[in-house]
C-alpha cells in the first residue's frame, strides 16, 4: 500500500508542477495583452488628430455601425440598414470615429509618419 501512495503522491506532485507551469504562462501572456492594449490607447498628438480628421458614417461598414449603436445605447438598431443605423447614430449625436489609418493614401501615410516623428 505504501508503494501505491508513494506512486500516486509523486505522480500528483508532478500535475501540480505542470499546473504551476501552465498557469504562469498564462498569467505571463495576459500580462502582456494588458500592457499591449495600455500602450494601444495612448492619447494622439492633436496634430495627428486634426490630421485624421473627423470620419464619416457612410464609410464605415454595417458591423462598425453596430458596434457604435450597441455602445451608445441605441435602441432596435439590429434590424436596420445602413442608411437608418447612420441616421440613428445622428439622432443619437454620436461622432463619427476618425478615418481608418487603411483608407490613407501612400502619401497621407507618410505624412502621418512624419507628424510622429
Amino acid at each position: 500500500m505504501g508503494q501505491i501512495a508513494d506512486a500516486l503522491r509523486a505522480n500528483l506532485q508532478k500535475v501540480a508542477q505542470s499546473d504551476a507551469r501552465s498557469l504562469k504562462a498564462l498569467e505571463e501572456g495576459l500580462e502582456s495583452i494588458q500592457s499591449a492594449e495600455a500602450s494601444s490607447r495612448r492619447v494622439l498628438p492633436e496634430s495627428v488628430k486634426a490630421f485624421l480628421g473627423s470620419g464619416t458614417f457612410e464609410k464605415q461598414t454595417n458591423k462598425t455601425l453596430q458596434s457604435l449603436c450597441k455602445k451608445n445605447g441605441v435602441k432596435g438598431f439590429s434590424k436596420l440598414k445602413k442608411a437608418g443605423l447612420i441616421t440613428a447614430l445622428k439622432e443619437k449625436g454620436v461622432e463619427p470615429p476618425a478615418r481608418p489609418i487603411n483608407s490613407l493614401s501612400k502619401k497621407e501615410l507618410v505624412d502621418l509618419v512624419n507628424l510622429l516623428i
